[in-house]
């Protein structure tokens, strides 16, 4: 028999590859795509719901990559527009794995290292909007409001309701961008 080295990363690579083929993320399935019984993957994650975790730290710290290389050289409401199209684009190219990372409650699962990513992409939006709303209370207020646009765009085009022939989702989410950054 041949042996198998398993790691944390290999793990949350199947677990991606079994979430993009939208198959039930369980323990066995998963050994049978690492060629590896699914005992040993409990010496790496002890649940489910940990593997979930990696992968959600795998998705934002990709994430935050591909933010960190197309928002250089941008700056003021071009960039926060950029950086709110890309963090959409980047999600529905990833759909079921962006549907996955959605439904796990941040700040609930007193995970340090989901947290942080999750942190990170954050504050490349408040850093962005820092220099046209100085006002932390405001600052903050606008940011869910683009996070709202963000989520809502992800889920509703993912799940089909924005296709329409009257405007494009991509035309409606700019005309959206737009109308909320007209307020800073």
């Amino acid at each position: 028999m041949t042996t198998r080295i398993l790691s944390k990363e290999k793990i949350v690579l199947a677990a991606v590859d079994l979430i993009n083929h939208q198959e039930n993320l369980t323990f066995t399935r998963l050994s049978r795509i690492l060629g590896t019984r699914s005992q040993a993957l409990y010496n790496y994650f002890p649940d489910v719901m940990a593997i979930r975790i990696g992968v959600a730290i795998h998705f934002y710290n990709d994430l935050y990559q591909r933010l960190q290389a197309d928002l250089l050289g941008l700056s003021g409401k071009e960039a926060i527009k950029a950086f709110n199209k890309i963090f959409v684009q980047y999600s529905l190219s990833h759909y079921p794995v962006a549907q996955q990372v959605i439904a796990i409650p941040a700040g609930k699962l007193h995970n340090d290292d989901l947290d942080a990513a999750i942190l990170k992409i954050r504050n490349i939006g408040l850093k962005l909007l820092k220099p046209l709303v100085p006002d932390k209370k405001s600052r903050l207020v606008i940011s869910r409001m683009l996070r709202n646009l963000i989520i809502g765009e992800i889920v509703h085009i993912g799940n089909g309701r924005f296709d329409n022939k009257t405007i494009s989702a991509a035309d409606s989410f700019d005309q959206m961008l737009n109308i909320a950054l007209s307020t800073i």
